[in-house]
């Protein structure tokens, strides 16, 4: 269901309340509408207000917390990412394929994500043949000189 549908319902229900209210106003013997019975309702209405505002704070908080959590993921993979393409970087000009898959990977993964697709970005099959290319890649580099030996055992 659409947020303006629900929007739309719950604007129904709440109209409808408050016709249903005033109606009902006409009906109630005179006895039931001392300032008491007034002040029954209106702390009762209170109740309802402030527990609308907990819950209210509640989704804002986990939907913080959610956003917050996806941010720092990504900031973590991009970093792990740009950690990589430095590396085979410095390995040397044999590792050039393998970051030209690793960039084309990353920006078929970025393109998805900006496009909120429903499939997640990382279940298709070209971005799991992509990965599986990079790492049979990366584990075929044989290191030729004492520099790439030292970058070699740590990744």
């Amino acid at each position: 269901m659409s947020p303006a549908a629900i929007s739309s319902v719950a604007f129904a229900f709440v109209f409808g309340g408050a016709f249903f209210g005033t109606a009902l106003r006409a009906a109630v013997p005179k006895h039931n509408l001392t300032p008491d019975s007034k002040e029954a309702v209106k702390l009762g209405m209170a109740l309802v207000a402030t527990m609308a505002a907990l819950v209210l704070g509640l989704l804002i908080a986990s939907a913080k917390s959610s956003f917050d959590t996806q941010t720092n993921e990504l900031t973590e993979m991009s970093s792990k990412i740009v950690l990589l393409d430095r590396i085979l970087a410095h390995y040397g000009p044999e590792t050039m394929e393998a970051r030209d898959i690793l960039r084309s990977s990353v920006v078929r993964i970025l393109d998805r994500m900006a496009s909120r697709s429903p499939a997640g970005p990382f279940q298709s099959d070209a971005s799991s043949n992509a990965s599986e290319v990079l790492f049979d890649k990366i584990q075929g580099l044989s290191p030729k000189n004492d520099a790439q030996r030292s970058i070699r055992p740590r990744h």
